[in-house]
């Protein structure tokens, strides 16, 4: 890739940014709809499930959640939408709608020419969520639920690089250099989105750590400690043998040698269990 390309490339990107922008396509009215049920204090069964009624495609996967080992421990099967609802909560239903339209995202036709891209995006984003929901249950500080979510939308950034590359074809080429952009890039841009879509200031947050991290050990834990800690692990070639047990936001999630295997299988779980649920 030339200089040139590569110049007028991030020349774009730094644009849109400093202009705000920087924008997916806007969230589905179900997803909407259950966020601002779940934002409100009288969030209702009803509203919730008539507004998840409308989407058949979600509805057939709530059930299929409902039903999945993971959530259906005592297997017992549910068979009706009131049922999976009142199992899962209001909660999972919102990440499962998030999860479809992110699939959708990734998976749009129209971005058909850097498909390879994309797929392996996504495949680290589902590992990403997976990982933060584990590692969000280690404390009562967070919401696994909300962690899982920041996981999800975590590398977005990255989906929007890939699509405005379509104006620059040396870029999408060039694996080392489009690697090195979404290094430079992913953060700043998936945090614009997040607010761009709605979502609240410390989700946002959660997706730039080199500008929202506290190192310090003894400081509360946020979501950006939890987002982190989970892409550390998800990197990591070996997590079972990794030291980790002087790294400041594991110390404040009680995450160390001890208690990594439980978060391992917890994040095993939960990545099989979406796996199979969306597919």
């Amino acid at each position: 890739m030339s200089k040139e390309e590569q110049f007028r490339f991030v020349s774009l990107l730094a644009l849109e940014l400093e202009n705000g922008d920087i924008q997916l396509p806007s969230l589905p009215d179900v997803v909407l709809k259950i966020r601002r049920m779940l934002e409100s204090s009288t969030a209702d069964f009803d509203q919730v499930s008539r507004a998840v009624s409308v989407d058949p495609v979600l509805v057939s996967r709530l059930f299929v959640f409902a039903n999945s080992a993971y959530y259906n421990r005592a297997n017992i099967k549910i068979e009706t939408l009131d049922a999976a609802i009142g199992r899962l909560g209001f909660e999972v239903v919102r990440n499962t709608a998030m999860s479809l339209t992110m699939k959708q995202l990734y998976a749009a036709e129209k971005h058909s020419y850097a498909a390879k891209h994309l797929r392996a995006i996504w495949a680290r984003g589902m590992k990403l969520s997976c990982m933060a929901f584990a590692v969000g249950r280690r404390t009562t500080a967070v919401n696994e639920e909300t962690a899982f979510l920041c996981g999800l939308m975590h590398e977005v950034g990255k989906l929007y690089i890939v699509t405005k590359a379509e104006e620059f074809s040396e870029i999408l080429g060039n694996d080392s250099s489009l690697q090195a952009m979404f290094e430079e890039w992913n953060s700043q841009i998936s945090k614009s989105i997040i607010e761009s879509w709605g979502f609240g200031e410390e989700m946002a947050e959660s997706a730039d750590p080199a500008h929202y991290l506290n190192d310090d050990p003894e400081s509360d834990v946020r979501l950006v400690d939890v987002v982190w800690v989970a892409a550390k692990l998800v990197d990591l070639t070996d997590p079972e043998s990794a030291d980790i047990d002087e790294i400041p936001s594991c110390i404040k999630l009680g995450i160390n040698t001890g208690t990594l295997p439980t978060v391992l299988g917890e994040y095993r779980k939960k990545l099989t269990t979406m796996q199979e649920s969306l597919t």
